[in-house]
């Protein structure tokens, strides 16, 4: 019986493997991190969680060098859930910084967040948003210039 069974299920994971991985988006990573939103995140690639309901990347993780305002490359959904990330680290020096999520066709803000500290800890903002159009995430801050990290998901 395991003989049968084997080979269609040999060629449902083929045919599983190559259809996301004609999908995944490109990850641009620089460095591995947990996804913040999720435990359920998915890391990108072929990975067959990235078929299961949950978080998956589709921009990042990325830095900035030290700066007060960055506004980050555009990234696009696939779902009508928009979840974005980021942190920066201070030392105690006190700076703050928020995360705005902007759609890039008319330049609206369709999301801010609000003030944190720069303590290496994530700051997570959701919304909305139209799958298949691109956004944009505006990070700044209130204080020194920072180190600033990112990340976008959608949640499908």
């Amino acid at each position: 019986m395991h003989a049968r069974k084997s080979p269609a299920l040999a060629t449902a994971t083929v045919a599983l493997g190559t259809g996301l991985a004609m999908s995944a988006p490109v990850a641009q990573a620089e460095t591995a991190h947990t996804p913040a939103p999720t435990a359920q995140a998915a890391a990108g690639g072929t990975d067959a969680s990235a078929a299961k309901a949950g978080w998956h990347l589709i921009w990042g993780p990325k830095s900035h060098k030290p700066t007060k305002y960055w506004a980050t490359p555009d990234f696009v959904p696939r779902s009508g859930t928009l979840g974005v990330n980021a942190r920066c680290w201070n030392g105690g020096d006190g700076t703050k910084y928020k995360i705005d999520v902007v759609r890039i066709r008319d330049k609206k803000v369709v999301k801010k967040g609000g003030w944190g500290y720069c303590s290496g800890n994530w700051m997570t903002v959701k919304t909305s948003a139209a799958s298949g159009t691109a956004y944009y995430m505006r990070i700044y801050l209130k204080g020194k210039p920072h180190t600033v990290e990112a990340k976008a998901y959608y949640y499908r």
